[in-house]
């Protein structure tokens, strides 16, 4: 399994996604895609813009 970041639309790594949008953020988007069991999650956050998570 792999994870994918994408930041307003870029491809990141976890590490640069979690220092743009925060530890929690993230924690919190990945925890969404888990608990809805879907593959894909695209979230907002004000000031920061999008973030793209997605299980290949």
């Amino acid at each position: 399994m792999e994870i994918t970041y994408k930041t307003n639309h870029a491809y990141t790594t976890k590490s640069l996604t979690e220092w743009y949008f925060g530890k929690k953020f993230v924690a919190r988007a990945e925890a969404m895609l888990t608990a809805r069991g879907k593959k894909e999650i695209k979230v907002w956050q004000d000031g920061t813009g999008y973030l793209t998570i997605k299980i290949n």
